[in-house]
């Protein structure tokens, strides 16, 4: 029972945190938030390129916390948002993003996740929200092996 209790006292404080910050494989891909309940039930990626589309997303995530995650300053003139939601699973791993190829026309963007934090029979849904300059070019996702 103290297990348990401990446990949901770290994920209570981990909820309070406004953002992580953290650099990426490549300059242009950047962490800017992670957390591991999104309120998203099924697993996605999201491009945002406009401030509506990342609003909705920070009122889904926020439903269910007061005060909310913090809303971070993009320049969506020369960045977009991209967010890796895992859905909901019992697992803690947050997810990760990482460019491992580049050419004239398509960026390769690997999904996978890190080791869990922990283990665990609560429910969770992780999230990951990262920065990338805006570009031209596909962004192709491929499922890390």
């Amino acid at each position: 029972m103290k297990y348990i209790i401990l446990f949901f006292f770290i994920v209570s404080c981990s909820a309070q945190k406004t953002s992580t910050k953290a650099s990426g494989n490549k300059e242009n891909l950047t962490l800017i938030l992670s957390d591991l309940h999104s309120n998203i039930a099924a697993p996605q990626i999201l491009v945002i390129e406009e401030v509506s589309s990342l609003r909705t997303f920070f009122a889904t995530v926020n439903k269910t916390r007061k005060p909310g995650l913090a809303f971070p300053k993009v320049d969506f003139s020369k960045e977009q948002i991209i967010i890796y939601a895992r859905g909901e699973n019992y697992s803690t791993a947050i997810p990760q993003l990482r460019i491992v190829d580049e050419d004239s026309s398509v960026v390769f963007i690997e999904c996978s996740s890190q080791e869990p934090l922990a283990s665990t029979e609560v429910m969770a849904s992780p999230f990951a929200m990262y920065r990338i300059k805006k570009t031209a070019k596909q962004l192709q996702f491929v499922k890390a092996d």
